[in-house]
């Protein structure tokens, strides 16, 4: 099924502003800009949306490399194949050794180092089902990270999961400028 609305391009936007950030896309953030280019309708919307995610990581502990992690989990858990295609380009090569580990249907522990183990199963559970997150879960986790790590990683998985719901409604495809394979398949397409 192709994406359910024609992601803008940087030459088709009107904005400046808007054009800029989908450049911006296109030549780093995923080398893609599809993700961006459907939320570019609602510029005012996207620009701050943008902006938010400017603002990961905040604390100093945190790294891009732990939030693509997670990034990918839930990726997973959800079947989004636009998220699962696309990569952080500021990290892809770092974490390349570890996508296995959280794109599995079972998340492999042992190829993590503890506080990516942690992460990855606070976005797992976030995306899986989060009325099932035990207090020995958030015990575990508030182990590893320090409180203000801790909201950051859980607002930061949160955020992702309504992302990836975004994009899965839209179907959304990589573009063709892009390096990626499209005509990606989700669930649906694949069922019927």
């Amino acid at each position: 099924m192709p994406t359910r609305i024609e992601p803008l391009s940087p030459d088709d936007a009107e904005d400046e502003t808007v054009a800029g950030l989908l450049q911006e896309a296109q030549n780093g953030w995923y080398r893609d800009t599809a993700f961006f280019g459907a939320m570019a309708y609602a510029p005012e919307l996207f620009e701050r949306i943008h902006a938010l995610f400017d603002t990961f990581p905040v604390a100093e502990d945190i790294d891009l490399e732990l939030l693509e992690l997670m990034r990918l989990r839930i990726a997973a858990v959800h079947e989004c194949a636009y998220c699962a295609t696309v990569r952080t380009v500021a990290v892809e090569d770092t974490i390349a050794a570890k996508e296995d580990a959280v794109m599995s249907t079972d998340i492999d522990e042992q190829a993590l180092t503890t506080r990516e183990a942690a992460a990855v199963r606070l976005a797992d559970a976030l995306a899986n089902d989060p009325h099932r997150l035990s207090d020995a879960e958030f015990t575990a986790i508030r182990e590893t990270f320090t409180i203000d790590e801790f909201v950051e990683l859980l607002l930061f998985a949160s955020i992702e999961v309504g992302l990836d719901r975004f994009c899965i409604a839209l179907r959304l495809d990589t573009t063709a400028e892009s390096t990626y394979p499209s005509g990606l398949e989700y669930p649906y397409d694949r069922e019927g």
